[in-house]
């Protein structure tokens, strides 16, 4: 089994109690990405790596706007639990891809999500590729991860030890490095510590 298939294995094991293990952590990170972003009306978005849904439900109790949501999960059994609770919601569809495999039409989305997820792809550039061949002109990508640096660096490690999933985590320098030859112009940054985690975020949009 390669490393990609052992990430999706290990969410597919651990679907059902996922929310639980993890609740202050998504709590804190869902909080901080949703202070950070804006939606209008007319978006469709893509929430890329969208797991049991909870972002896209948050989203709608919060009353941000948006005309369709696509939530897209590489994990069979976190995307069951997505639609399982998302479907009431016709505004919001779903799919089943490695960020690495997404292959909607240029020109999509007005908006794409990428949260707590972005340490997982195996080849990153490929992936911020397709985000931009995806994003309308001007369209926005919001990007949530660990950030390795300061002492984080030495969780990161011990995160990369115990664990059989893939992962490749950035320090914000990097990240925004990356972003700028993928084709993306830095709007917003931000950099924080949380218990013993290390966040970035960033708001970036398609270069014209």
């Amino acid at each position: 089994m390669n490393l990609p298939e052992k990430t999706v294995a290990s969410y597919n094991k651990q679907a059902f109690k996922y929310e639980t293990k993890w609740k202050n952590y998504l709590i804190h990170t869902h909080e901080a990405f949703l202070r950070r972003i804006k939606t209008t009306g007319g978006d469709t978005i893509l929430d890329t790596s969208g797991g049991t849904g909870l972002l896209a439900k948050l989203l709608i109790e919060q009353g941000s706007p948006f005309e369709h949501l696509i939530v897209n999960d590489p994990s069979e059994k976190m995307l069951a639990i997505a639609r399982d609770r998302l479907s009431d919601e016709s505004s919001i569809s779903f799919s089943n891809y490695r960020a690495e495999k997404l292959s909607y039409k240029a020109n999509k989305f007005d908006r794409i999500f990428c949260l707590n997820s972005f340490h997982f792809y195996m080849n990153q550039p490929e992936v911020l590729e397709r985000f931009n061949t995806m994003l309308t002109p001007g369209g926005r990508l919001y990007i949530l991860d660990w950030d390795r640096s300061g002492f984080f660096v030495i969780v990161n490690q011990l995160l990369k030890w115990i664990t059989s999933e893939h992962i490749e985590s950035r320090s914000l320098p990097e990240m925004t490095q990356i972003l700028g030859k993928s084709g993306f112009e830095i709007d917003n940054e931000d950099s924080w510590n949380w218990r013993y985690w290390k966040f970035f975020f960033v708001e970036a949009h398609k270069s014209s």
